[in-house]
C-alpha cells in the first residue's frame, strides 16, 4: 500500500489545494473558469492532436479495449437502470443514475494517474476512453434524462442530431480528429510546432486537478443521498467488477482482449475513476442537480480510498 500513495496522493494532494484554495478565496470563480477553459479549450486538445498525429490508428485505437470498455459501459448502465427500476425510482431519477454510471472523470483525473502509471499508453487510453463517452456513454443517459423532462418534447431524431452535433464541436473531439487526419495523411509534426505543443500539453494533468479540486466548492451538498450513494456504488465498484468479469470472460471465450497486460489493467483502473465533474451540469432541468451534484462530491472524495485500494491489487 505505501508503495501506492506516491501516485495517488499527489494526484489528490492537488485536488484538495484547488479546493482548499478556492475554498479560501485565493482563487475566485471567474480565474477558476480561467483555468478550466484553458485545460478544456487548449491544453487537453493539444495533447490529444499531438496523441493522434504522431501514431498510426492502429497504435491508438485497440480493437480489445475499445469492445470490452464499450461493453462494461452498456452493462452497467443496464445494471443500474435495472436496480433503480426494482427500487420503485421514477425515470428521471434512473436517467440521473445511467447518466452517471458509466462516465468517469477521464480527462481531469484519469489520465493524470494513467500518466504515472502506464504514460506510454495514457494518451491513447484517454482518446479511448473519451471516444466511448462522448459518443454513447452521455449520449444514452442524456436521451433518458430528456425522455423524462415533462414538458414537450423535440423529434427524436432531431435530439439525436443536436447530440451529435454537440459533440462534435468539443475541443477534444476536434483536437482528435485533426489529430488523426494530421495521421491518416502522413504529415510530419515540425519541431518548431511539436515544443510548444509539447510545453502546454504538460500542464493538462496538474491544472485539471486543481480545476477539478476548486470545481468543488460551493456544490449543493442537499440532495438525495440514497440516489448518491448508489451511483457512487456503481460507478467506483460495479462498473470496475464489470469490465474485470468481462475481460476475463473474453479471454475465456478467445474474444478480442486488450493486446497487453497495460492496457488491461488500465482498462481497470479507467471504469474505476470517478464521475464526470459536468455531472450536474448536465442533469440540470431533471430535477435531481442536487443529487449529481452530491455524486460528484462523495464519489470524488471516496475514489481517493478505492483507487488506492485498487492500484495495490492491480501494480
Amino acid at each position: 500500500m505505501l508503495t501506492i500513495l506516491p501516485i495517488t496522493f499527489p494526484i489528490f494532494a492537488l485536488v484538495g489545494l484547488g479546493y482548499g484554495l478556492t475554498y479560501l478565496k485565493v482563487f475566485d470563480r471567474i480565474q477558476l473558469s480561467a483555468i478550466g477553459n484553458f485545460v478544456m479549450l487548449l491544453a487537453l486538445p493539444l495533447l490529444l492532436f499531438h496523441a493522434t498525429a504522431t501514431k498510426s490508428f492502429g497504435e491508438l485505437i485497440d480493437p480489445g479495449f475499445m469492445g470490452l470498455l464499450i461493453c462494461a459501459g452498456l452493462v452497467n448502465q443496464l445494471l443500474i437502470w435495472t436496480v433503480l427500476r426494482l427500487r420503485g425510482l421514477g425515470p428521471g431519477r434512473r436517467a440521473i443514475g445511467v447518466l452517471g454510471a458509466s462516465t468517469p472523470n477521464s480527462a481531469f483525473l484519469a489520465f493524470p494517474i494513467l500518466s504515472m502509471v502506464f504514460p506510454e499508453q495514457a494518451p491513447a487510453i484517454l482518446a479511448m476512453c473519451l471516444l466511448n463517452e462522448n459518443f454513447l456513454m452521455n449520449p444514452i443517459g442524456l436521451m433518458l434524462v430528456e425522455a423524462a423532462r415533462p414538458h414537450d418534447q423535440a423529434p427524436v431524431w432531431k435530439r439525436i442530431g443536436q447530440l451529435i452535433l454537440s459533440v462534435l464541436r468539443r475541443p477534444m473531439i476536434l483536437g482528435l480528429a485533426i489529430g488523426a487526419l494530421w495521421s491518416v495523411l502522413g504529415l510530419p509534426l515540425p519541431r518548431m510546432i511539436e515544443h510548444p505543443i509539447d510545453m502546454i500539453s504538460s500542464t493538462a494533468s496538474p491544472l485539471a486537478l486543481f480545476f477539478m479540486g476548486g470545481q468543488l466548492v460551493g456544490l449543493p451538498v442537499r440532495g438525495n443521498i440514497r440516489l448518491a450513494g448508489v451511483i457512487t456504488l456503481f460507478k467506483l465498484v460495479i462498473h470496475p467488477l464489470v469490465a474485470f468479469g468481462l475481460l476475463s470472460l473474453f479471454a475465456l471465450l478467445a474474444l478480442p482482449v486488450p493486446a497487453s497486460p497495460q492496457l488491461a489493467t488500465g482498462l481497470i483502473l479507467s471504469t474505476a475513476m470517478p464521475v464526470f465533474g459536468m455531472f450536474p451540469l448536465l442533469s440540470q432541468g431533471s430535477g435531481h442537480e442536487g443529487a449529481a451534484s452530491l455524486t460528484v462530491m462523495v464519489c470524488t472524495v471516496s475514489a481517493f480510498f478505492t483507487l488506492t485500494a485498487l492500484l495495490a491489487l492491480l501494480l
